[in-house]
């Protein structure tokens, strides 16, 4: 399986997308088998989803390889490929064993996710149910609510404050994203919504999600390249769900993305949480800078460039956040730590078109605190 070959290396350590965190294996739209169910739908009477055997032999052994593998396998319902919900809604009583012969297919396959698309699904009374009756098994499994964000609250809207109603685990904050860079900034705009500064709403549990990863979908030029590494840094940015959209099995794609893909640093930025999803701070024509609170007093920092044109872009600790203090400024891409600190005022190189700068904050107490630590280890070494 693709994910998890160590064919690859990271700091001179073979690494598999597995071991980076890529553990999540998706199946999307394509399974069902159009048109062989009741009134040219794809569920029996019964209510049982009806699969393409020609293109998926067996689910659960799917799902089984997947689990050998040490991969988490994840579904897709309420599919827009030859959509049915319209022709479930004529009769309710049999939509409803459809959406419980939807979860009930979730069980006995053994999938651990499920995306709930909102493909006819207009009253969200086919999520609803869904959700329901996934309680009622008890089996825990994450939910993408793929509602693109329509409406708020109950029964499948977007989520309205830090604390309340949040029926899934992430949330669409947008339309489906294409693959050009513009769209991927676009997406990227919708999560501000869900990043108050004091109350936001992105949060373990209840994740803002602007949609997939395009990274490796732009093409093979150098340009590509840059305009993935800004797309992948400005999910981290904003604690996005990080699911990858390319061909796997390409390893002329992988290799040419390799880098930004396994920036184990970006990655824990990500991943992190110290009490805020990450926001954008200032907007300046094309260009915007994006932070994020870290645990021990560390930020992270996103400078963007959206435009066609060579930017420069500058902000104040103070427009960050950040606390007062000096700061080492690390360069999440290049892996070094800058020569110089700031405690006032952090401005980005020059940023090409598309281009970004990401950088980590750390105070230089912390720093200086951690040089004791490792001083002291190497005397007491050397005492032995």
């Amino acid at each position: 399986i693709a994910l998890t070959k160590r064919t690859r290396a990271v700091n001179g350590v073979p690494t598999s997308l597995s071991d980076l965190g890529y553990y999540r294996l998706g199946i999307d739209d394509g399974w069902q088998a159009c048109g062989a169910g009741k009134g040219n739908s794809y569920h029996a009477e019964d209510g049982t989803p009806l699969v393409n055997h020609t293109r998926f032999h067996n689910l659960k052994d799917l799902v089984n390889i997947g689990h050998e593998n040490g991969l988490l396998m994840d579904f897709y319902q309420i599919n827009c490929i030859c959509m049915d919900t319209y022709i479930l809604n004529k009769n309710r009583t049999w939509a409803n064993l459809a959406w419980r012969g939807n979860v009930e297919q979730l069980r006995d396959a053994g999938f651990d996710g499920v995306k709930i698309d909102n493909c006819g699904d207009d009253d969200g009374l086919g999520y609803a149910t869904m959700m329901d009756e996934i309680k009622r098994t008890g089996k825990p499994i994450l939910v993408e609510n793929c509602n693109q964000a329509h409406g708020h609250g109950p029964p499948r809207g977007l989520p309205t404050n830090e604390s309340g109603w949040c029926a899934m685990h992430m949330y669409r904050t947008g339309g489906d994203i294409r693959s050009n860079f513009d769209d991927t900034m676009r997406k990227l705009q919708t999560t501000i919504p869900f990043q108050d500064v004091n109350r936001p709403i992105s949060r373990p549990g209840c994740w803002a999600f602007p949609d997939m990863l395009e990274v490796g979908n732009f093409g093979s030029t150098d340009l590509a390249t840059v305009e993935s590494k800004s797309h992948f840094f400005a999910w981290c940015i904003v604690s996005s769900p990080l699911f990858l959209s390319f061909d796997v099995t390409n390893d002329a794609i992988v290799d040419r993305v390799w880098p930004i893909i396994s920036n184990e640093e970006a990655i824990s930025i990500n991943q992190e949480w110290a009490g805020h999803p990450g926001r954008l701070v200032l907007t300046n024509g094309h260009g915007q800078v994006w932070t994020k609170s870290l645990k021990d007093g560390c930020y992270a920092v996103l400078f963007l460039n959206r435009g066609e044109e060579p930017i420069r872009l500058s902000t104040t600790l103070a427009q960050l956040g950040v606390e007062v203090g000096d700061y080492a400024i690390r360069d999440i891409w290049l892996h070094h730590t800058l020569d110089k600190s700031t405690s006032h005022t952090l401005s980005s190189p020059d940023m090409g078109k598309h281009d970004c700068w990401f950088v980590k904050l750390t105070p230089l107490k912390a720093v200086d605190q951690r040089m004791d630590v490792t001083l002291s280890s190497q005397i007491i070494t050397q005492l032995k």
